[in-house]
């Protein structure tokens, strides 16, 4: 976590927080509809976040012409603004109030899964749709989950918006924080979520869309050990702050020959099937993170550094 002076921390968290403030008691519709405009602006106005986008997408979906591709890209933006906008919306809304904008599909399945060692469950997703409201559901529902989270640079921001987590009923715990915190979690027979679709520096490569990125094995890892299950869950919205969970498979660790070819192959697994569900719901991804910067060693990091996306 970068250094930040108290100057600087308050500078950036009083005009935020007055910000939140005021956006957490606009109607809903204003909320998603603001997030929205946001978004587009964001799409025209930062060329850089536009670029990565891009990028992205060309190497995903090659065979897609450059104006799907901008489509894709724009919606992806507006997307994550209408899922920034509903977690600070949802400060100052009821557990009653977010649970009537929220479905599942395959609870049963992720009970069963969880209940069938009582070791918990290992929930794998990404920035696909509203991830925020993933978690509010089960801490909602009393499953008591734990949250792996990268903390905010900005001390103040961090310990305000963990409290909206926390408030729900659900357990923060840092990426770099103490691994006893996790296994305690699933040996209280709880959820632990893990966001496994971002350029991971300590990760090991594996292909995604085609080209290999470094790739988080902390899930894989912590079922080797513990014997839990691990299930892919997503987020699908709609137009209006609806929000459908789903789901999308359980897995269980393959053995391979050795530690090291077993996690190769389960983070593989998980990799591809968060790759299948980000094919059919694109505009649902966050395209906007260099997702492919980390390179293999040896090999120049010049992913980003061209313009040949069209």
């Amino acid at each position: 976590m970068a250094y930040k002076s108290p100057k600087v921390i308050m500078l950036e968290y009083i005009p935020l927080r007055i910000l939140m403030e005021i956006l957490a008691f606009m109607p809903y519709i204003i909320v998603i509809l603001f997030a929205k405009l946001i978004g587009t602006l964001m799409y025209y106005f930062v060329p850089s976040i536009r670029k990565v986008a891009f990028i992205n997408l060309k190497q995903a979906f090659p065979q897609k012409s450059f104006k799907e591709r901008k489509k894709i890209a724009k919606r992806s933006i507006k997307s994550m603004m209408m899922t920034f906008a509903e977690f600070i919306k949802s400060s100052k809304m009821s557990d009653k109030q977010i649970l009537k904008r929220i479905k599942i599909e395959g609870q049963d399945i992720f009970d069963e899964a969880m209940n069938k060692k009582k070791r918990g469950i290992i929930a794998i997703t990404g920035h696909i749709g509203n991830w925020e409201y993933i978690a509010f559901y089960f801490a909602i529902k009393g499953y008591n989950p734990g949250v792996i989270f990268r903390p905010l640079d900005n001390p103040k921001l961090d310990a305000y918006m963990r409290s909206w987590r926390e408030k729900r009923g659900m357990k923060c715990i840092s990426r770099w924080g103490d691994l006893r915190e996790i296994f305690n979690v699933l040996n209280n027979n709880s959820p632990v979520a893990f966001l496994c679709d971002q350029n991971y520096l300590e990760g090991i490569f594996v292909d995604f869309f085609g080209y290999p990125c470094a790739t988080a094995v902390g899930p894989v890892a912590i079922a080797m050990k513990t014997g839990s299950p691990m299930a892919v869950v997503y987020s699908l919205p709609d137009r209006y702050g609806h929000h459908k969970i789903i789901v999308h498979d359980i897995m269980y660790i393959e053995e391979k020959e050795t530690k090291e070819e077993t996690i190769r192959h389960n983070v593989q697994r998980y990799t591809k099937k968060l790759e299948e569900i980000i094919t059919k719901y694109p505009e649902n991804w966050l395209w906007i993170h260099p997702r492919w910067n980390t390179r293999p060693k040896g090999e120049a990091e010049t992913f980003y550094k061209h313009n040949n996306y069209k």
